[in-house]
């Protein structure tokens, strides 16, 4: 199915939501969703595969004799079951002011968002809980993970609010994403699924112990994004304004998805250049 048209540079809402279509047209199987394996998160009851069976004792919660085995024992038995898990998944998105260029099709900042909207609706279908965490120049906008549709409205109006704010805030310093992984990991519950989609800009000196530390607490996954000509430089000399300065130079191949496996980052490149409903087609 197609998506609602929008302008590269703007993170449509609209086309936020027709992500939860997209995705359920799809299919969604199983409780895994993407690079970093399966969700986790607090238990949240009794689930449906009996495990055990004991004698009733004093105590006990009598609604959980089981009638059928209570008859072939002779004597109360008492059921357990698996608990269900809470599923919870994290996503992050990169607004800093190096997300916000294209030189194709879309900037990286909008081209993350997009990808982040599909996970999340693809693991809201499956039962889990979605928040998002929105990482700009100078602050950081935070949404609650929640369960159902409702949860993926609020991440979708965040991600199209917040890139309006950051178009309009550029200009000021960003901080490091080795900062912002321990935002990160300070937010996040041990556990969650959390999904960063950066170009990986600016990683910061202290990245890979500041990956290390939120990896050995959560599941983490990278969605990689990358403009055109990251991923196929093009030859020749090229000038760029930087500041109130015009420097010349070549584009080299992207080493950021190398970088991240050396670090044991489990990564998925998101071509920025192309939109999702035409990489399905």
């Amino acid at each position: 199915m197609s998506l609602p048209k929008a302008s590269g540079a703007e993170v449509s809402l609209d086309r936020l939501i027709a992500l939860g279509s997209f995705a359920a047209a799809k299919g969604v199987t199983g409780r895994s969703h993407g690079t970093a394996g399966g969700l986790s998160g607090p238990r949240r009851g009794e689930g449906g595969d009996l495990f055990d069976l004991r004698p009733y004792q004093q105590g006990d919660d009598v609604r959980r004799i089981d009638p059928a085995a209570t008859a072939r024992s002779g004597r109360p038995q008492v059921r357990s079951r698996h608990e269900e898990v809470e599923e919870t998944m994290l996503l992050v998105a990169d607004f800093r002011s190096s997300m916000l260029w294209g030189t194709r099709g879309r900037l990286r900042s909008v081209a993350a968002a997009e990808a982040l909207a599909l996970d999340g609706w693809c693991a809201v279908l499956a039962g889990a809980r979605v928040g998002v965490l929105i990482l700009g120049d100078s602050d950081v906008d935070y949404v609650a993970p929640r369960s159902r549709e409702t949860a993926m409205l609020r991440v979708a109006s965040a991600l199209a609010r917040a890139h309006v704010l950051a178009l309009d805030a550029r200009g000021t310093a960003p901080a490091t994403l080795a900062t912002l992984l321990g935002d990160i990991s300070a937010r996040a519950a041990p556990g969650t699924v959390v999904r960063l989609a950066t170009g990986l800009d600016d990683p910061g000196t202290d990245f890979g112990p500041a990956a290390a530390a939120l990896l050995r607490k959560c599941q983490l996954g990278v969605l990689l994004v990358q403009d055109a000509v990251e991923i196929e430089p093009p030859r020749g000399i090229f000038a760029a304004q930087l500041g109130r300065r015009i420097a010349r130079g070549r584009f080299g191949a992207s080493g950021s998805a190398e970088f991240l496996e050396n670090h044991g980052i489990p990564a998925r490149i998101v071509h920025a250049a192309q939109p999702i409903d035409e990489q399905a087609a």
